[in-house]
């Protein structure tokens, strides 16, 4: 029964050790910044809602 708790003991003592080791380079080299979606400019989009100008067709043959 010592035997199984000295093993234990020292597997969570690793285990400590290890998450420390983890939490420290985290700290050491900070957030890691997250890629941005890749923005795309519409090309000749109309607004919702928006009214052609008066006088004017909006295609076809005038």
């Amino acid at each position: 029964m010592g035997q199984t708790r000295r093993t234990f003991e020292a597997a969570a003592k690793t285990v400590a050790k290890l998450n420390a080791g983890v939490r420290d380079r985290a700290v050491a080299h900070g957030p890691r910044p997250q890629p941005t979606a890749p923005t795309t400019v519409p090309t000749h989009t109309r607004q919702p809602g928006a009214q052609p100008p008066p006088g004017r067709t909006t295609g076809g043959v005038a």
